[in-house]
């Protein structure tokens, strides 16, 4: 696990990585069948993802900056 400062207990602690899913905003449904079209045909993620860090020790979500994502590409699957 990545060691992140949290802001809450304002030090150094291990943090968790959460996936979540990017929630989209479509006008109408026309708009939002013609997205899922074009994600199929692109062959994109049919889902967008993004990762939320929150500490281990009081679960609070703490920022991802940045120049810290890079720390994360260590980070185990299990």
């Amino acid at each position: 696990m990545p060691q992140m400062h949290c802001h809450c207990c304002n030090k150094n602690t291990p943090h968790k990585i959460v996936l979540k899913r990017c929630e989209e905003q479509h006008d109408s449904v026309l708009k939002s069948m013609a997205c899922f079209f074009s994600t199929v045909f692109k062959g994109d993620h049919y889902v967008k993802m993004e990762k939320h860090a929150y500490c281990r020790a009081c679960n609070a979500k703490s920022d991802l900056v940045s120049p810290q994502q890079g720390a994360f590409s260590g980070v185990k699957i299990a």
